[in-house]
């Protein structure tokens, strides 16, 4: 039987490279299973195959033979410019969602300084090389949920088997007595307690990136696609600098809910501290 060290308890092992292991064996689990729900929902609900996000694993190729469809005439219509440009078609296949196209259209500029930069504009197509404009809420929503549930998934495997396959793989207990020979896991209520205020800065950030995505204006042709890529290259799009603003103020309070405490404070969080719950390694 291994514990933390009883000698010095104001200093109990840190377990950082544990605990960071077992973060990403969970997560990774999660992804699988939730790209399984998202095969089912797909077969369940075909049309909402065009607006489901790709998995995590998927191919994606481009070709520069754009035969002719009819999205890139509407583009280099609507996209009235001198600078050089590039046209392909991309394909992403995964392996429950049919393969989804793309036209993708790149403009290469070069400024007063003689720097050269380039901007895309990619556009989804139908089977017949139409462009189409799914609606991005719908995936968007499921992208949320996906983060929402997270926690409780997490919190679900710690009241039923009394630790998440990664802690179980890295001998990590989440217990209120840490000396003791067995110790007793969380209350069902503790661990969704725990979980949901351990990912609370992560939860918080999909919300409000989906309020985001709700308030934007949607774009439903090429001339709006084209409208906003040229809005951006110019005062810039405000949708976007929201978006990375609020990730930037996330991972600042990421670091100060998860990294500072572990200096600190050693083998505890700071939502560990609010539940009055310790991590301890066990055999």
């Amino acid at each position: 039987m291994r514990t933390e060290d009883t000698a010095v308890t104001a200093r109990p092992p840190r377990l950082f490279l544990r605990r960071f292991a077992a973060l990403i064996i969970d997560s990774l689990a999660y992804i699988i299973l939730f790209t399984f729900l998202m095969a089912v929902l797909a077969m369940a609900v075909p049309s909402l195959k065009a607006v489901l996000p790709s998995p995590l694993l998927y191919s994606r190729v481009c070709s520069s033979e754009t035969a002719d469809l009819p999205a890139f005439a509407e583009i280099q219509a609507a996209w009235q410019t001198d600078n050089p440009r590039t046209s392909q078609l991309c394909t992403v296949e995964s392996f429950y969602l049919p393969a989804k196209q793309f036209a993708v259209v790149t403009e290469s500029r070069e400024d007063s300084g003689g720097s050269t930069y380039t901007r895309s504009l990619t556009v989804a197509l139908d089977a017949d090389g139409n462009a189409i404009f799914p609606n991005p809420v719908i995936a968007k929503v499921i992208s949320t949920l996906r983060i929402l549930l997270f926690p409780l998934v997490l919190a679900l495997a710690m009241i039923g088997f009394g630790q998440t396959p990664g802690k179980r793989l890295m001998s990590l207990v989440v217990t209120k007595a840490p000396l003791a020979k067995e110790p007793v896991p969380l209350s069902p209520a503790g661990s969704v307690i725990r979980e949901y205020a351990k990912f609370w800065p992560v939860c918080a950030n999909a919300l409000i990136q989906l309020a985001i995505a709700v308030g934007a204006p949607r774009i439903t042709d090429v001339a709006g696609a084209v409208s906003a890529l040229e809005a951006f290259g110019g005062v810039g799009d405000r949708t976007l600098v929201d978006a990375l603003v609020l990730n930037a103020a996330t991972f600042f309070v990421l670091f100060v809910w998860w990294v500072w405490p572990l200096a600190l404070w050693r083998g505890r969080m700071l939502y560990d501290g609010f539940i009055r719950c310790y991590v301890v390694l066990r055999d």
